[in-house]
């Protein structure tokens, strides 16, 4: 039978089986004992006595205080449908419920705090009603059997790592008036397939889709106007789709003007890749790890960056780091850039000795005796 527990060493909360003897707490990972996460979470602190007069039970179940629902202590109830005339679920309010599958949300709800539902690993389906605006930080994060989201137009904010570890989640949608993907917000959703960027999103933050491994249809939404004003995302963070080995295909939008650190790393399926001229910087190992990348195409004079730490990118910041078949290049800075493309300099090898250039670059010898070269300034080798 499932009661409410405490973790001892975190805090979270948890909904435990007191048959079991020990179990492990799915916030920190840690072993616990059963008994004592019980016996934590019923002690109470002298704030908690002082306002024990100001809390009301709806039913046995649901502690609200005026209309905050600030705790759900139903342990083996498995359909939650939340009472009218709640209009803030407190934070961490079901967090690690692990009995429920089911949520109904009422109409009128205006905020879902903190972790509200965190942790519920057996969660597979709620609703979010019209009216709320936000979806606060950790909202989902773990309930690693909830498949689908719909989230209504009226949210306008989604915080850091609202989605972060749904190993299930196939799909949510991005309602039009969120201008903003957070930190960690889709992180380990290792089953979701594809996702809209709407329009009014500017930043996708760092480590946004990382280790979304399934995700294979990405759409950019964008739009450029007469006028010059243009609508779409502007920044691509760091990490922001690390490891996202199912991606064959990206069309980044004219309007994204920086690409972050590492923002395509190990992206491996991915096989040509088009950077617009409205890109303005690509920063260390954008797209290492891209292993079958074969053809690259630069609109602009898009400025790649080493970096100034060595050690931090493994002594080697090259953007297309470890990517065997890109021997396609298509880009007027290349020579400038030459560190940036091994595996298309590497090839470029013994046709750039047998035509007496720098066998690194490229580039042309200078000096009588020691000669070195003009443009990476290595002294002649061969």
């Amino acid at each position: 039978m499932y009661v409410q527990g405490k973790c001892y060493k975190c805090g979270g909360f948890l909904a435990v089986d007191d048959t079991q003897d020990a179990s492990v707490c799915p916030f920190c990972n840690e072993p616990f004992i059963v008994e004592k996460a019980i016996r934590s979470y019923n002690e109470i602190s002298p704030q908690d006595h002082d306002r024990k007069n100001l809390l009301h039970n709806y039913d046995s179940s649901f502690i609200v205080e005026r209309s905050v629902l600030i705790r759900y202590n139903g342990y083996t109830n498995k359909d939650i449908r939340i009472p009218d005339g709640i209009s803030v679920i407190g934070e961490a309010a079901f967090q690690g419920m692990n009995n429920i599958e089911s949520v109904y949300l009422p109409d009128g709800l205006e905020t879902i705090s903190a972790g509200a539902f965190s942790g519920c690993k057996n969660l597979q389906t709620i609703n979010i009603p019209d009216g709320v605006e936000t979806i606060d930080r950790d909202f989902f994060n773990g309930c690693i059997s909830l498949k689908t989201v719909k989230l209504p137009d009226s949210v306008k904010n989604m915080e850091a790592g609202a989605f972060a570890g749904c190993t299930s989640l196939e799909y949510v949608n991005i309602p039009p008036l969120t201008d903003l993907l957070p930190w960690r917000i889709f992180e380990g959703c290792t089953n979701l397939k594809y996702m809209i960027i709407p329009k009014k999103v500017r930043t996708i933050e760092d480590c946004a889709f990382a280790e979304c491994e399934s995700l294979e249809n990405l759409k950019f939404e964008c739009m450029r106007t007469e006028d010059g004003t243009d609508e779409g995302v502007n920044r691509i963070g760091m990490n922001a789709f690390r490891n996202c080995t199912s991606l064959g295909n990206i069309s980044i939008p004219e309007t994204v003007e920086f690409i972050g650190n590492q923002a395509f790393r190990g992206c491996s399926k991915l096989e040509r890749l088009n950077v617009p001229k409205s890109v303005k910087a690509v920063y260390p190992m954008a797209f290492a790890d891209c292993t079958g990348l074969e053809q690259v195409t630069f609109a602009g004079d898009t400025d790649l960056y080493r970096g100034s730490n060595p050690y931090k990118y493994e002594k080697n910041s090259a953007t297309f780091y470890n990517c065997p078949k890109l021997i396609n290049v298509d880009y007027k800075e290349l020579q400038k850039h030459y560190w940036a493309f091994p595996a298309y300099f590497k090839s470029q090898e013994a046709d750039n000795i047998e035509n007496g250039r720098c066998r690194h670059c490229g580039g042309e010898f200078k000096g009588i005796f020691e000669k070195v070269c003009s443009v990476c300034k290595t002294p002649k080798d061969y």
